[in-house]
């Protein structure tokens, strides 16, 4: 029988720690930012457009490298056909639970909380019906099938809104105090997961932490190679978060 471990070890031959904290890499998204800024242009301007709404903590699993296997995996899970989507799938879920069952300890403290109550997805503003990020927490990852809640819907003014974050893009139900973890696939700009973390604390929710499978990042744009290069030098390791960047597993 397939196990969470054995379905995600293949994982650790091409997964990519985020980048460590330091000059020149942004203090949110663990992506690259301009020389003596803290943060990265999108997350600047999150920051400056959605005040205190913006999420607590990002946690990205692994950099999802332009062209490389992870970020063609992750969009596989959603485009591929037939047993390939299945492959694709179980493998990502896998990815996530055991990150998560790893992990999640990280976050509480992290974010100053007992625990995350409540976990949810950032849906999709493109029209797809059935989003397998959903199915994935909702369904398949043990460790979030039983606190899932479909929270979140877009507005009607999310497919104008393009790549801007906005408190706009998505409706949620209401809530009363609880901490929501949400879970995103893949991370550019972070404006969708932004948008979402907003509409959550709008209605109601405490401490919003976004768990994104992929931080993606294109190496020919900038010197983000040369912060790659620098990130490929750690192994990757399951028992290492972008929170405590050292073995605690």
């Amino acid at each position: 029988m397939a196990t969470v471990v054995g379905l995600s070890a293949r994982y650790a031959n091409f997964l990519v720690h985020p980048l460590l904290p330091g000059p020149g890499v942004c203090q949110v998204c663990r992506g690259p930012a301009k020389a003596g800024y803290p943060t990265c242009w999108p997350c600047h301007e999150a920051g400056r457009l959605l005040g205190k709404g913006v999420a607590d903590a990002v946690i990205p699993v692994s950099l999802a490298l332009k062209g490389e296997q992870y970020a063609n995996e992750l969009w596989r899970y959603k485009n591929a056909a037939g047993p390939q989507q299945q492959y694709f799938r179980m493998g990502l879920a896998a990815v996530l639970w055991r990150f998560l069952a790893q992990h999640e300890d990280c976050i509480t403290d992290h974010c100053a909380v007992a625990g995350f109550d409540v976990v949810t997805t950032v849906p999709s503003t493109s029209g797809r019906v059935d989003h397998p990020l959903r199915t994935m927490v909702a369904e398949t990852v043990g460790v979030t099938r039983d606190r899932h809640r479909d929270l979140l819907v877009p507005t009607s003014e999310a497919a104008g809104l393009g790549r801007t974050v906005s408190s706009a893009r998505y409706a949620s139900a209401a809530l009363w105090g609880e901490n929501v973890l949400l879970i995103d696939d893949t991370w550019t700009t972070g404006s969708h997961a932004q948008s979402a973390a907003a509409a959550l604390k709008a209605a109601g929710a405490g401490s919003v932490a976004v768990v994104v499978l992929g931080r993606h990042l294109n190496t020919g744009y900038g010197n983000t190679a040369i912060h790659v290069e620098q990130a490929r030098l750690r192994r990757y390791s399951w028992d290492v978060c972008p929170l405590r960047p050292w073995k605690h597993g």
